[in-house]
């Protein structure tokens, strides 16, 4: 039997090292970013409201409709409720939120049949401003519920995000005009639509 030859075993050696890179440097590569020095994770949220940790069950903290029955929110799995939180009558700065919520739901586009809107207030809802609105009344547990849930420093909010079982999920300071509102919403909606 003839030895093989030199440049045949540095061929056999380079092509058994290549295979060795192309599989094993990738591993090495993983284990860096997941485990090692490197911190590739993004600092930053890419909601614009306030995370609520754990979602806070509306039922949990007293809220009812203005009839006084037990809270159903009425819709299907995979919608949304955009909630206008408004202490007091609804007078003009009430109908401004609330016009504002209608232009988010116009504004998700084919999915406004999935989001519907809300009122919640402490106060006894006589009209309705706006059409077809799921209107309910609030106790006062619930903005100390909702500071308690959100992990923030205490604001008054102005929108909640609220899915379908009734669980609020997200919540927007009073600076949230509806731009943020609208985005988050739109990205609940394409995660819920898979």
């Amino acid at each position: 039997m003839n030895p093989a030859p030199a440049g045949t075993k540095t061929r056999a050696r380079l092509t058994l090292l290549a295979l060795l890179t192309v599989f094993v440097l990738p591993l090495l590569a993983a284990w860096g970013f997941a485990r090692g020095p490197f911190d590739w994770r993004p600092q930053s949220n890419l909601n614009y409201g306030v995370l609520l940790q754990p979602p806070l069950q509306l039922n949990s903290v007293g809220v009812m409709p203005a009839t006084g029955a037990a809270l159903t929110m009425n819709a299907i799995a995979r919608d949304w409720f955009v909630v206008v939180l408004h202490n007091g009558p609804c007078t003009v700065s009430c109908q401004q939120l609330m016009e504002a919520a209608e232009r988010i739901q116009i504004a998700v586009g084919r999915d406004v049949g999935r989001v519907s809107l809300a009122l919640l207030s402490s106060e006894a809802i006589t009209s309705t401003p706006l059409g077809n609105q799921l209107w309910l009344a609030a106790d006062a547990e619930l903005s100390q519920a909702l500071r308690q849930a959100s992990g923030e420093p205490p604001f008054d909010a102005k929108f909640l995000i609220v899915d379908y079982r009734g669980y609020a999920v997200l919540m927007y300071p009073p600076s949230e005009e509806g731009p943020g509102v609208l985005e988050d919403l739109k990205r609940l909606l394409r995660a819920a639509a898979t």
